[in-house]
């Protein structure tokens, strides 16, 4: 009988019967994943694990439920295996934990994490690579972390192009010199926007602001909206220990002595000072995790009738610049100046004339005031986050 293919990963354990693949197929996978071989719960497990699977090829599925199907060729094949496994263990962990399309990555002697946020195909891979050479391997692909900033490792094999324009195949973390993670707890340290350019300039790492950071960020998150609360929960990992940074540079080799530096100067339990509020929903006027409130077009270009703040998931706002970050089911949207200002007025039903009178008091007086709020109003409504309100709820 053919040994299980024991996987552990983001704090998900998965029993994969191999036995319909080839002996040679089963090796493979065993080499690949070796890093995940262990078996211990993990204390972010959800419920009802361990799970079974089965891996097969698409001519050998009769009887199969749900099968994890790859083809006759191992070298491509694993890679489908890899995307198949992560989309099971993101699905098993969404809205439990905060699950970021990042590599991640910690210094050995103290379990400092740092997360490498960016778009498929942008250079995480090769930074996983190249910095897990100095630093123990976590993910090339997904960091998964908990409330308390702790990094559930994914140590999956890493997803390379061979030679442009191939497709990609995965090399084991071994087979490619990465260090393993550390015994200590990995812990978010920092955070870092790569940016990769292909014209000369300087190696370049900036503080990034949060607002800015959530807006970039949220894209390259597999669950936020299922949070209970989507906005605090990232807030909290993206201003943890250093904060967010953006990188830019050309070789990532240049930037290793950069983030080491970075990390060693971080303690557990740093973090960013708290400088933002969080405006919630209440349950009446909270959309769903994936249902945002539709555009509105009013019935006359003038708005005339009182207008309200439409339902939405989250928001936060930033203390000092009083800009507002509005989560929109999945959609965020950043609010700055009038749109600012109006949406928050909109807290309960206000007409136009009203808001223009408040926008005056709070802005100054300017001779287009009347067309920029407007304007305003006309660009909220069509995002989905004001609506008409009942006519006789509006103040006098």
């Amino acid at each position: 009988m053919t040994e299980p293919l024991l996987i552990k990963t983001m704090g998900c354990r998965w029993r994969v019967d191999v036995s319909r693949v080839t002996e040679a197929d089963a090796d493979r996978l065993r080499v690949l994943w070796g890093r995940t071989s262990g078996w211990e719960p993990d204390p972010h497990e959800p419920p009802d694990f361990p799970r079974e699977l089965t891996v097969t090829y698409p001519d050998l599925t009769d009887g199969l439920s749900d099968p994890l199907v790859i083809g006759r060729n191992i070298e491509t094949a694993s890679y489908t295996f890899s995307g198949l496994m992560t989309v099971r263990s993101l699905t098993a962990q969404a809205g439990r934990v905060t699950l970021l399309h990042s590599a991640a990555l910690a210094l050995p002697e103290t379990g400092a994490t740092v997360l490498l946020v960016a778009e498929s195909g942008t250079g995480k891979t090769t930074a996983a690579k190249e910095l897990g050479r100095h630093l123990g391997y976590l993910s090339d692909e997904t960091a998964a972390i908990d409330a308390d900033g702790i990094v559930i490792p994914h140590p999956k094999p890493l997803s390379v192009i061979p030679r442009p324009g191939e497709p990609k195949v995965e090399m084991a973390p071994d087979e490619v010199g990465l260090l393993p993670p550390s015994t200590v707890e990995p812990w978010v340290a920092a955070t870092i926007l790569l940016w990769r350019s292909d014209a000369p300039g300087p190696l370049d790492l900036t503080p990034v602001d949060l607002l800015t950071a959530l807006s970039e960020v949220i894209p390259q998150s597999s669950s936020v909206p299922v949070h209970d609360e989507p906005l605090p929960t990232l807030a909290n990992v993206l201003t943890a220990g250093a904060g967010t940074f953006r990188l830019r540079y050309v070789e990532i080799t240049d930037a290793i002595g950069m983030i080491l530096e970075l990390l060693r100067g971080v303690a557990p339990g740093d973090h960013r000072p708290r400088d933002w509020e969080r405006i919630a929903p209440s349950a009446d006027r909270r959309t769903g995790p994936w249902s945002p409130s539709p555009a509105w077009t009013p019935p006359n270009a003038d708005f005339d009738g009182p207008l309200e703040r439409a339902p939405w998931r989250d928001a936060l706002r930033d203390i000092e610049t009083e800009s507002i970050f509005v989560l929109n089911a999945h959609q965020p949207t950043k609010l700055l100046g009038l749109g600012a200002t109006v949406w928050t007025l909109c807290e309960s039903p206000q007409t136009p004339a009203q808001l223009l009178d408040e926008v005056i008091a709070q802005h100054g007086s300017h001779p287009q005031a009347a067309d920029l709020v407007r304007q305003t109003i006309a660009t909220l409504a069509a995002e989905g986050l004001l609506r008409a309100a009942d006519p006789a709820a509006a103040p006098d």
